[in-house]
């Protein structure tokens, strides 16, 4: 074809070869630039199933929410904004029952105590150190006085008042004879024996329990002793044990009439002193208990948890229940030895675990000869009876042992953990505080300018 002639058609057809220039080149980008946004569709689309899917499986996952040891969802689904409301509506009755769970627990179990005499406890003022020991002696002594006649106690016939009865019977007898005729001797002996057995029924019906000294075991007070602030403190916690024990063993008495009510006698309510307080003293347990020893501190003391939001630790090896001492409660074992009705046990037992936070650990059971009996100034009527070993454990919240009054919160509202983020004022002296593992970090915070009692070079108090 002629050149000239090419040209000329090409600039005839100038606009319709752009056209077509410019077609195909745009074509061929779209398709490359198509060809990479399928690539970034493909991708955003694999991703989205991937949520869609998690979703999915949530959807029929299962979906279980506790609260408080109580299942109040359980099925499949997702956690929807009604849900969470559910649960935190949940969770706040569950905080407020166990708000109120813990002021029953310490209503029923602390009682509104505190010790008898405030201004010795955590330790007296100067002005008052010498006389403040013997006086409280004497409110301790009062006070287990009152506790005696709040129980219908009654000591057994003594030998000399016996004695002076028979002495009284006889002359009456006598009237005005020198000595009894041959032939009345038999009549005489049923008479004296008679006025024997009427003696100590009377006394019997004086209360509702024989109750020995040692069952209570309270010192006489020594001007020449130097008293622990520790141990004169533990006179006023073993007082508070053996006022609850004494309550619950005559609960079913009748307060006139030894001989028609369970508990006959009880000869020794001993609470099993701290052996790491030196200011304690051992005392003789009974035997047959099967107890073994506690843990260093005596009486089950040992380390633990210092908030029930900590797991408590268990020591079978110790007791039945595995209880130890820790940063919420003491455990106080107590070895109690008693003459009760056989028969009637099981409601005496019944009534100990009612009354506080006790639990029976060990029983072992001895008749008893009822004429012997009479010999140690005791009538315990006709039904059997029986000696009793129990071996008692006592549980001993250590709030009780702390000044709530001036106590100041901060951080826990729990009672329970008032030690535990917050400034504690304590009745209970630092000496015994260090021997039951309770942290003393300011020994003179709590305890005024004066210091401790027992520290290095003190020699107690008089």
């Amino acid at each position: 074809m002629n050149t000239k002639k090419v040209i000329a058609l090409l600039k005839a057809n100038l606009w319709s070869l752009l056209t077509l220039v410019l077609s195909l080149g745009i074509g061929g980008g779209a398709v490359v630039w198509a060809s990479g946004e399928r690539g970034k569709v493909e991708s955003t689309l694999a991703e989205r199933a991937k949520v869609v899917n998690q979703l999915d499986g949530f959807h029929r996952g299962n979906l279980d929410v506790s609260v408080a040891g109580n299942n109040i969802v359980s099925g499949s689904g997702v956690p929807t904004s009604q849900l969470i409301e559910q649960v935190n509506a949940q969770v706040e009755r569950s905080n407020a029952y166990a708000e109120s769970f813990v002021a029953d627990a310490e209503s029923f179990h602390l009682r509104n105590r505190k010790p008898f005499n405030t201004e010795l406890f955590p330790e007296p003022p100067s002005s008052k150190r010498e006389v403040i020991p013997e006086t409280f002696h004497g409110q301790m002594a009062s006070a287990y006085a009152q506790l005696e006649g709040e129980v219908a106690a009654v000591k057994p016939l003594g030998e000399d008042e016996l004695v002076d009865k028979l002495r009284a019977r006889r002359r009456m007898y006598l009237g005005g004879l020198d000595e009894i005729p041959q032939e009345n001797l038999d009549d005489y002996r049923v008479a004296m024996s008679e006025q024997r057995v009427s003696s100590l029924r009377d006394r019997a019906m004086e209360g509702g329990v024989y109750l020995d000294a040692a069952a209570t075991n309270f010192p006489p007070y020594e001007q020449t002793k130097s008293y622990a602030l520790g141990e004169l403190y533990l006179w006023q916690w073993d007082y508070w044990i053996r006022e609850d024990i004494l309550r619950a063993l005559t609960a079913n008495n009748r307060p006139e009439g030894v001989f028609e009510n369970p508990v006959k006698r009880i000869r020794r309510i001993s609470p099993e002193p701290i052996a790491a307080f030196q200011g304690g003293s051992e005392q003789p347990r009974p035997g047959g208990m099967g107890m073994g020893g506690g843990a260093p501190g005596g009486g089950g003391m040992g380390g633990g948890a210092n908030s029930l939001d900590q797991p408590i630790t268990k020591d079978l090896s110790y007791s039945l229940t595995g209880r130890q001492s820790n940063g919420v409660w003491d455990v106080r074992p107590v070895d109690i030895l008693m003459v009760v009705e056989t028969t009637r046990l099981p409601e005496v037992i019944d009534e100990l675990t009612r009354e506080n936070f006790f639990t029976v650990l060990d029983v072992s059971l001895t008749p008893v000869d009822s004429f012997a009996a009479l010999a140690e100034g005791c009538y315990y009527g006709s039904a059997p009876v029986s000696d009793v070993a129990l071996r008692l454990e006592t549980v001993w919240f250590r709030s009780l042992h702390q000044d709530k009054s001036k106590a100041t919160s901060a951080g826990s509202t729990d009672e329970f953990d008032a030690g535990v983020g917050a400034q504690v004022s304590w009745w209970m002296p630092t000496d015994l505080r260090k021997a039951l593992g309770i942290p003393v970090t300011d020994p003179m915070g709590d305890q005024g300018m004066d210091g401790g009692m027992t520290g290095p070079g003190s020699e107690g108090w008089r």
